[in-house]
């Protein structure tokens, strides 16, 4: 007789459709509804019920309840100050509230509800899941070159009804195509799997899947990915960690050996050369800057946009007077105590995946399109499992 664990299912569909398949879904009247948005707002209450029902576990005040108390000034101001302005897009206020409010709320409540064995199980999820996503990357990059078409399943790799192209969401660099796997956007891709990184070179134990992730990370064509994974390298082997050997450090030389080489044929492929890594315009970023530097305290402007930089989105929508309360979200970097706790690994590695994040909102944070705050916010419920 089959007997299906309700509880593991949950966790097995719940990384899938965040990790492996994070575009899966439809998109109706321009609101794409992705499937892990879905399973979230359909489990939601019933997490909520159980965990109110249970043993106190919403009434115990820990270090990650202070974390979402913490949150909740930004919430208020956020809300009113929006719907005081008025919403002249429902598509991307939508994108704010689920992945700025529902979101961070699901994974405490859900936390409330995790075992330390489905936590296990879902670090395995984790692993698998980042597995697939690494190895259809490549393969799409390899077809994609070797073809010039892309393969996609709708509703599944790629979002149903969703209005562009796969070739259409900003990937062409000169001719080739960035690497995006199921995330349908090269930018997107690396941002995740740069948070997700120092978790999966704690679970994986086949260095040859990390060090494919890394390649990955790089064929994303992404100045702010490759940034980033230089800063990965740096903060994990020089600042984090303290014991610093003679073998790391030739494993740390040989990496850039290699790294800048291929950094430099990658150019070459895209037509660009170094100039191309030191753009003045920040990738066309520096143009909606002015946005932050004429904000007022408080906005007046309808919400219509979510810029790559979400500082910029936050002056202009909610104003100046919103920029610390939203640094709250970084809050559990120190709250949960593990950065340098080399005693509590997957904590730190979280911890330290939320720092990627952190950098990575100075330039391209993807901050309202899916998984990215969904793969942040499991970080942060990872960040205080320990």
């Amino acid at each position: 007789m089959l007997v299906i664990n309700a509880k593991r299912l949950f966790v097995a569909m719940a990384i899938v459709f965040a990790i492996a398949l994070p575009k899966s879904g439809v998109a109706v009247g321009g609101i794409p509804l992705n499937t892990i948005y879905l399973l979230i707002c359909f489990s939601f209450p019933i997490l909520f019920i159980k965990a109110i029902l249970g043993t106190g576990q919403l009434g115990r005040q820990d270090r990650y309840s202070i974390y979402i108390w913490l949150l909740m000034p930004f919430w208020a101001l956020f809300l009113t100050v929006t719907l005081l302005n008025g919403i002249a897009s429902v598509g991307i206020y939508f994108g704010y509230i689920m992945a700025l409010i529902v979101v961070p709320i699901f994974f405490y409540v859900w936390s409330k509800r995790l075992s330390a064995e489905n936590v296990r199980y879902l670090l395995v999820c984790l692993r698998n899941c980042t597995r697939f996503a690494v190895a259809f990357g490549l393969f799409l990059f390899v077809l994609k070159i070797g073809t010039g078409q892309y393969f996609s399943i709708p509703a599944l790799t790629t979002t149903f009804g969703a209005e562009r192209t796969l070739e259409a969401r900003m990937n062409d660099r000169g001719g080739i195509y960035k690497l995006f796997s199921t995330y349908n956007n090269g930018n997107i891709y690396a941002v995740c799997m740069i948070m997700l990184l120092p978790v999966y070179a704690v679970i994986e134990k086949n260095r040859l899947w990390l060090l494919a992730l890394m390649l990955t990370i790089m064929l994303t064509l992404s100045r702010t990915a490759w940034a980033l994974l230089l800063i990965y390298c740096a903060f994990e082997y020089l600042i984090f960690n303290k014991a610093i050997s003679v073998k790391k450090l030739i494993v740390i030389c040989l990496a850039v050996c290699l790294v800048v080489p291929g950094i430099i044929g990658l150019l070459g492929m895209m037509g660009k050369d170094v100039t191309f890594l030191f753009d003045s315009n920040l990738g066309g970023r520096a143009a909606y800057l002015e946005y932050f530097f004429d904000a007022g305290l408080i906005s007046s402007t309808p919400i219509y946009w979510s810029y790559e930089i979400p500082y910029v989105s936050i002056a202009e929508f909610v104003g100046l007077i919103g920029l610390v309360p939203f640094l709250m979200f970084f809050a559990n970097i120190v709250m949960a105590r593990s950065l340098f706790d080399a005693t509590r690994p997957i904590s730190r590695a979280a911890s330290i995946g939320c720092v990627m994040y952190w950098v990575a909102t100075f330039s391209d944070a993807a901050l309202v399109l899916v998984p990215t705050f969904i793969i942040y916010c499991l970080l942060v419920m990872l960040s205080f499992s320990e």
